[in-house]
């Protein structure tokens, strides 16, 4: 190219053409990506520091996932305690009822068994009746604790009605016969649960006083053993507190369950084993947030299975139930604290990164009307610069003339 003779004029227009056309290749780069700096040699200074503080919100919006997931965990938390908080209170139903069935509690000593039988409907009317029966003039003896000893004969033909009233008439003994109706099961001695049949019947002796009773053979006769009574009573409850105390600690079993079930994603910060949740609150790693794990089990928060026997065991479950219900809040209150100082650092975090990328947009972002203007005006000077190189040409096509 360097044996093409310009003139001067064309060299000005043509290099003014060329700088025309860098800056419409720079000016539609910046419409079509948005931004005036798109690497470093646009504007060095504007590129590093931009990628700098992209660089930073990135680590920041990173740190931002965690902050949510350990908001996740203790949502977890906070439903588990709602539900045994619940929980408690509802054992708190379970002691009262235990109170007032406790004072329903009767406490009988009886003497008497009963077999899938019974006697049969001849022997209750002859307890001398040949098959089965008693020997004639065979006897036994009662004794109320330390009360006297009374001697009951069997006669001949004597009934099982007639030996009921004999021992009814003495002071300290109540006596009955219980008949079986082939439904009915009976467990009068919480040894057996026989259900006897249609005829049969059974002896049943109680202690008035609700002293125990002492019985015996006289001699070498089987008495007892025919009609089916044990040589001393068995002490039977009814009503009583049984059912509450298996249902209190049924409870109890459910708080530890909904303990283990409050985990999530591996962490558990109510089973009591130091499982602390880290929450990291800057890129650097010098601050975190620490949401210290608590026990939240039945035994942590002072429940003990209940082993009632008296009024004085239900009220001192009662003030555990209390004493329970204070530390639940105490550690609701804990992890409602972090829970704020999470959720404060999070919302902070969040506009940091926000102000970060809006500082790195504004030192690289394009004003899309000013290149749009400028586009327009480099469009014209182009223009007229080819018009400008077109007439500096048209000395030397005058030379051409004289030729022509």
């Amino acid at each position: 190219m360097s044996g093409i003779t310009l003139t001067a004029a064309m060299r000005a227009n043509l290099l003014s053409l060329q700088n025309t056309g860098k800056l419409l290749d720079q000016t539609q780069l910046r419409l079509a990506t948005g931004n005036k700096v798109n690497s470093a040699l646009d504007n060095p200074v504007n590129f590093f520091a931009a990628q700098s503080l992209n660089q930073r919100a990135s680590s920041l919006s990173a740190l931002l996932d965690g902050m949510g997931q350990a908001i996740q965990t203790i949502q977890s938390v906070n439903q588990a305690l709602t539900s045994i908080t619940s929980l408690v209170k509802q054992l708190t139903s379970i002691a009262n009822t235990a109170k007032t069935n406790l004072n329903n509690t009767t406490t009988q000593n009886i003497l008497g068994t009963i077999s899938a039988t019974g006697l049969d409907s001849n022997i209750v009317a002859d307890l001398t009746y040949a098959t089965g029966g008693i020997t004639a003039d065979e006897a036994f003896t009662l004794q109320n604790a330390s009360g006297a000893v009374h001697t009951f004969t069997i006669t001949a033909g004597m009934t099982l009605n007639e030996l009921v009233d004999s021992i009814n008439e003495v002071d300290g003994f109540q006596a009955s016969v219980v008949y079986g109706d082939g439904t009915k099961t009976y467990n009068d001695t919480a040894t057996t649960t026989d259900t006897m049949g249609v005829g049969g019947a059974y002896l049943k002796i109680v202690s008035s006083a609700g002293e125990a009773i002492t019985a015996a053979d006289v001699g070498s006769g089987a008495a007892l053993s025919v009609l089916g009574l044990d040589t001393s009573s068995l002490a039977v409850t009814t009503g009583g507190i049984t059912n509450d105390i298996t249902s209190f600690n049924d409870v109890l079993d459910n708080i530890d369950q909904l303990v283990t079930d409050s985990n999530y994603q591996g962490n558990n910060l109510l089973d009591g084993l130091s499982n602390d949740l880290t929450v990291q609150v800057n890129e650097l790693s010098t601050g975190a947030i620490t949401v210290t794990s608590k026990n939240a089990t039945a035994a942590g928060i002072g429940l003990n299975d209940a082993a009632w026997t008296d009024a004085t065991d239900i009220n001192a479950s009662i003030d555990e139930i209390n004493t329970a219900l204070s530390n639940l809040q105490a550690i609701a209150s804990s992890f409602s604290n972090t829970l704020s100082l999470i959720q404060n650092r999070q919302d902070f975090t969040s506009n940091i990164v926000n102000n970060l990328q809006d500082g790195a947009t504004r030192l690289t972002i394009a004003d899309k009307n000013e290149e749009g203007a400028n586009l327009l005006a480099l469009q014209t000077q182009q223009q007229l610069g080819i018009q400008a190189l077109s007439l500096s040409s048209q000395a030397n096509q005058s030379v051409l003339r004289l030729f022509s």
